[in-house]
Parts: structure tokens; sequence; C-alpha cells
């Protein structure tokens, strides 16, 4: 088959075997496993939201009836039993059998429609959510028959006190239902589908209300052959973001009831949202409570991107996309006759050293900054002997990784001792104010330095793909799309399949400055101009001689308080950062406690990082007011 990687395989192999074969479990264990065991996955209004590529139509395939079926029937393979222990986890599966029934309905098309209808927001509702449910009865039905049961053998179990309803919906068994529910569906398609829309008047909204399986229905009775199990429906609204903001609001009013005994979730993206949710505590949405709705405990937020343990979730998301790129490997004949499995095996971790000219003008550069400063010969042995210890430690070599560390303790040194009159003389080995060592951060800001002066390679290893990532699915199969098929091409001229670290570090540069090229979502203009200039001041930062920042700076702080007004104070401003955040140019970090000051950090995403030669490691941030994100922005 073509590579998978160039285009997400879930999205083209309709097939519920082949589905599987390409499905990790990490995010179901991540996100969802939790609020099952907690019980609040089902019972209430569920939103799943998260930015394109992040996995949620996926994941809502994964709680169809038919692909659990699937999943069950080939339970001896190796790749279901992960897949069949995370499911059960979050209470999908139970005894090896599926425990509830979920349909998808994409809210895309002329569910917008609606809204530009000339009739009341009452009718317009109403009509929305009746053929919302009438599809949504299609979804379960059709989902049985493709799961290979028989309609006769369908029935569903409804409230008992829902004896006139229930008539309306067509009654209990398994055809009646279908065929009522189609009854309603071409009757609203066809008001939606008209040239010109009918009347108020003319539209019998009466019977559009009566028709209400979603208050009807506790649960579906399933037959096979002398065993009868009940399953729990789960309608799944997909694509949410595509409504106007007025109807989701009505969507989410309706489906947040606490008498609805289905399951119901709604997966969108962050654009449907507010600026002031997007740049709110993530996971509290700031807009004001609807009478009588009580979010926290009516509605359970996930958020398939989150500041919420942000280490464990970095964790987390390597081992997907480890999983995810091994199943996908395997698609791929000319790997998987190989036995080549595993992405990271075809990903040299070796460093490249900078050429030999090269290296022997930072020697140069290291002597000429000793006699700047009048550095002793005893301290500069002293520093470099700090240098050595860190790297035999560290298990790293390479003299210019040495010589790039070594030169930014003498600039620290020379900032840590007292400055010189202009009548000293001789080598200076003072004490510095604070000691010199050599450590992790001076050890990555000594390859930012090399990556941009002597263009050494740092992006290249599994790890680093993975971080590059932004922890969103789609961002990694684009950038490890084009690792895959130059290892596929070196396997077809009969080389070598690994990749070396220059190569990789070339391919995905290159591919992520064409992710930030091709940017067109709304406000991309305004998030390049604001992301490109946070990257030239986050540069200037980490290539600072004594690199104060270690590895540099990769973010914006501006004070929480000030951060939280900024929907409010700047409007122009939040839309930007919303959109920002939404499509994966910056992730936020609120409540980041330095310096006994609470900030929130707009981090750059993977993608910029890679394209503007900037560390992947967390933390390093530049303390900026909202004036200069202004300022950056270009706004009067």
């Amino acid at each position: 088959m073509a590579n998978p990687f160039e285009k997400r395989a879930t999205e083209y192999l309709r097939d519920d075997e082949a589905f599987l074969a390409v499905v990790t479990p990490e995010p179901l264990a991540t996100f969802f496993q939790k609020p099952a065991v907690e019980g609040r996955l089902y019972d209430r209004l569920t939103m799943i939201i998260g930015t394109p590529g992040s996995g949620k139509t996926t994941l809502a395939r994964l709680f169809q009836y038919s692909t659990l079926r699937a999943l069950l029937r080939n339970r001896g393979l190796t790749t279901s039993k992960p897949l069949i222990d995370t499911l059960t986890a979050c209470g999908a599966i139970s005894d090896d059998r599926p425990t509830l029934v979920g349909g998808r309905l994409a809210l895309e098309g002329e569910y917008r429609e609606f809204w530009e209808f000339p009739y009341p927001e009452e009718l317009k509702t109403g009509l929305m959510v009746a053929l919302l449910q009438a599809r949504a009865v299609l979804a379960w039905l059709r989902n049985f028959i493709a799961a290979g049961v028989s309609l006769d053998d369908v029935e569903i179990v409804p409230r008992a006190d829902a004896d006139a309803a229930l008539t309306a919906i067509g009654g209990i068994h398994g055809p009646d239902l279908l065929t009522r529910a189609r009854e309603v569906e071409l009757a609203i398609y066809r008001i939606s589908a008209a040239l010109m829309p009918p009347d108020a008047a003319d539209i019998d909204s009466e019977a559009a209300a009566a028709y209400r399986p979603l208050d009807v229905i506790e649960a579906f009775r399933i037959r096979e052959g002398e065993d009868v199990f009940d399953l729990r429906p789960l309608v799944i609204f997909d694509d949410a973001h595509s409504l106007h903001p007025t109807q989701l609001a009505a969507l989410k009013r309706w489906l947040a009831r606490r008498e609805l005994k289905v399951g119901r979730w709604i997966l969108t993206r962050l654009d449907a949202l507010t600026p002031a949710d997007v740049l709110g505590d993530l996971g509290e949405e700031a807009e004001p409570e609807e009478p009588g709705l009580k979010r926290a405990r009516e509605i359970t937020d996930i958020w398939l991107q989150s500041h919420a343990e942000r280490s464990s979730q970095r964790r987390a998301f390597r081992k997907m996309a480890k999983d995810m790129s091994s199943r996908y490997l395997r698609q791929m004949e000319v790997f998987n006759r190989r036995g080549l499995h595993s992405l990271g095996d075809l990903l040299s971790t070796e460093p490249e050293i900078v050429a030999e000219g090269k290296r022997a003008k930072l020697a140069a550069l290291v002597d000429t900054l000793q006699r700047k400063h009048a550095i002793s010969a005893g301290r500069r042995a002293d520093l470099e002997a700090e240098v050595d210890s860190y790297l035999s430690t560290a298990g790293e070599d390479g003299e210019d990784v040495r010589l790039a560390m070594l030169n930014i303790l003498m600039s620290r040194y020379a900032k840590r001792i007292p400055q010189r009159s202009l009548f000293d003389d001789g080598a200076v080995d003072a004490e510095p104010s604070k000691p010199i060592t050599a450590d992790a951060g001076v050890a990555e800001g000594a390859r930012i330095h090399l990556l941009h002066r002597q263009e050494r390679p740092i992006y290249f290893g599994i790890d680093p793909l993975c971080d590059a990532s932004s922890e969103n699915a789609e961002q990694f199969l684009q950038l490890a799309a084009r690792l895959v098929s130059q290892s596929e091409t070196q396997l077809i001229r009969a080389k070598p399949p690994t990749l070396k670290s220059g190569a990789q570090h070339k391919l995905l540069r290159e591919r992520a400055s064409q992710i930030v090229k091709a940017w067109d979502f709304p406000q991309h203009q305004s998030v390049r101009r604001l992301a490109d200039a946070m990257a030239a001041e986050c540069v200037k930062k980490s290539l600072e001689a004594n690199a104060s920042l270690g590895g540099g700076a990769n973010a914006i702080g501006i004070l929480q308080e000030e951060f939280e007004a900024i929907p409010v104070t700047h409007p122009d401003l939040a839309r930007v950062l919303q959109f920002g955040v939404a499509y994966n140019a910056f992730a936020l970090v609120p409540n980041h406690g330095t310096k006994k000051k609470v900030w929130c950090l707009i981090e750059l995403g993977g993608a910029l990082l890679l394209h503007h030669g900037l560390t992947l490691k967390r933390g390093g941030f530049l303390e900026r007011r909202t004036s200069d994100l202004v300022r950056m922005l270009g706004e009067v």
C-alpha cells in the first residue's frame, strides 16, 4: 500500500478490521479511562475538545457497535488485546461483550443551514433536534446491521413513564423504529432541501416535538440465540464546530438534561469556543452557566491537549506515537517483510560532529574569549574539567559540543566576577559570585549555538520527533512521513534503512516550514506574524553568549492576572491567540509559578520550533507584557 503516514490511515480504512490494526489504545487510557472509572463518561453530556488531527473522530469510531464486535471477533490477534483491555477499562466492553452501541453523526451540511432559515429560534432548534434524534436512531440501527444483527432481534427498553412518546417513535421493535426514523428524517430533510423554505405556519412543529427517542430509550435489548443482553445507547456528535455558535449552545443545553439515559458526546475543535474559554483555565469554561445548568456536575470536559500533568502527557504521547508508527509500518510491505516495525530503529541517534574546519574556528573563538576576559590558564583548566566531567557522566561526546559548552562557561565566569578596570593587567583568577557548573541546560544551549552558528543537526531520534509533534497525532504523521519515505527509498536502493541524524534534521525542518507556510485557518496571517515575532525574540535570547536560559526560550510569559484580562482589554489579540492555540501554533501553560510570580506561558508549537531552530525542551520563557504582544502583532 502507499505510505500510510502521508495521510492518516484511519481516514480511508473503511473496513473495521483494517482500521483496528492501526489504532493505538494509548489516547483512550490517557483521556477516557479516568472519567469512565469515575462514572462521568456515559451518564451525562461529555464535551471532547481538541485541535485538528488530535484523534477525536478515530476515538469516536472505536465506540461504534460494529467496531467493538469486529475487535472481539479478532480477540486472538496480538494487536487486539491492548485495545480490548483499554476499552474494558473504559466500560465499553465487559465479559468479552460490548456494553454499548455507539452511533456517530457528523454535524456538517444541512444542520448549519437550519440556522439560515427565517424561522423563530425555537422552531429552528426543534427541527434540528428532531432530525438529530432520527439520525441517531438510524445510526444505532445501522450499526446493528453492519455487525450482522437482524433488526428483528433488536428492541428498545423504554422508560416506564413514556407510553405516549413511545408510540410517536414507532414502538419498541427494531423494524418499526427504523421505519419511523426514516419518515421523520425525510419530512425534515424536505424542509431543508426546499428551494424556498416553507412558511413556519405550514410546518408541523408539534409532530417534530413529539418525536423524542432520546427521552424514551433507556437501552437496546439484543437477542443472540439463547442469549439476551442490554446495551447502553451512545450518540456521538462530531464536528460540532461546524454549527452556528447559538445553534451549538442550544444543542448543548438540550443534551445536558440529566433525565436523558443515553450517553451523548459532542466532539469539537477549539474554534467553537469563545476566546475566554480557550485563553482561560483550560478545562474550565469561562462562559456563564445556563439557568438551571451546573456545568461541573452535568458536563464532563475532556481536553485532548491540556496543560495539566504536562510531563506525563508528553511521555504518554511518545508511547502512543511509537505504537501508532509501529502499526503503520506493519502496513508497508517493504518494512514488514524485513521485520522493521519500530520507527525509532530507523532513526539514528548518533550526532554528526561539525567539520574539522568549523571546529578549528570554534577553538579559536574560545581562545579569543579567554584573552578578551583575561581568564587565567588555571581557571580555564577548571572550566574544561567541569565540562569533561559532565560529558562523561551524561555519556555524551563530541569536541564541538565540548568547545561550545566551554565558551558558555567562560562567558558566565566573566559575568560573575568583578569588572576589571582599565588599569588592571594580567590574567584573572577571581572566584565567581556563583559557582560555574556544566549541566544539561548548558549542553542544550551549546547545541542550539552550534545549530545556528555551525549548522550542527539537533533534531534527530524518535523522542525529538514525538516532542516536535505538539502532542498531535496528525502532525506526528506529517513529520514522520518524510522520514519513512526516505528510509523506504534507501531500502529500495539496497541501502541500509537507518537515517543519519543530519538527514533527519534536514527533512524535519523542511517539512515543518511547509506546514507553517501552508496555514490557511482563520487569522492565520496574524498568527504567523505574532509567532514569527515571538520566535525572533526567543532566538535572540537563546544565542546569548552565556546561555542564561540554558537551552534558551521557546515561550512568552505574561503575568496570569494580566493574561486573563486579554479577552476584555484586547479582544482582537484574544482572537489571534485563540486560533493560534486551536491550530497548534501555540500552547498555553497557565498558572506557571516562578520568581514568586504566576505566569501564563504562550509556548510556540513544535512546527514553529523546528522552523526557527529553537529548543524542544520546555520551561524557558521571556517575561513580557500584553502590550508587547500587541506590538509584535503590529496593532495600533
